[in-house]
């Protein structure tokens, strides 16, 4: 099957060598995302809350990118600098979804400075 790239400035640039989305057939890929404001490129919010809301705008519009949407997504990958945070990020992330909720793994890992949040999404579009 044929890969194809989205792309979109309402979400922050890559920072290396890979898309903010890929399309597969039925199948889209969201890059991992962080709260930052792709407008300012600035980090959205010094608390887990206001950064995990920047980034589902952020893994919105690159699943928009790909003609997908928040609605599509069927598997979430979270990243926590501070698996403290969870319960905070998990207020905010239950405002996303609905039942049937995603299939989800949150685990703690080093981010870059000042990130306290990264997620990454897997869509099927009909």
């Amino acid at each position: 099957m044929t890969r194809s790239e989205g792309t979109t400035d309402k979400a922050p640039a890559p920072v290396g060598p890979y898309s903010q989305s890929v399309r597969v057939g039925k199948m889209v890929a969201a890059a991992g995302q962080a709260g930052v404001d792709p407008a300012t490129g600035a980090v959205a919010s010094s608390d887990v809350a206001g950064q995990t809301i920047q980034t589902f705008k952020n893994i919105e519009a690159v699943l928009a990118a790909s003609g997908a949407t928040l609605n599509d997504v069927f598997r979430v990958d979270v990243y926590l600098s501070d698996l403290a945070d969870f319960a905070a990020m998990n207020e905010q992330y239950a405002k996303v979804f609905t039942p049937p909720y995603p299939a989800r793994t949150t685990v703690g890992v080093q981010l870059p400075v000042g990130l306290k949040v990264e997620i990454t999404a897997l869509a099927i579009t009909e």
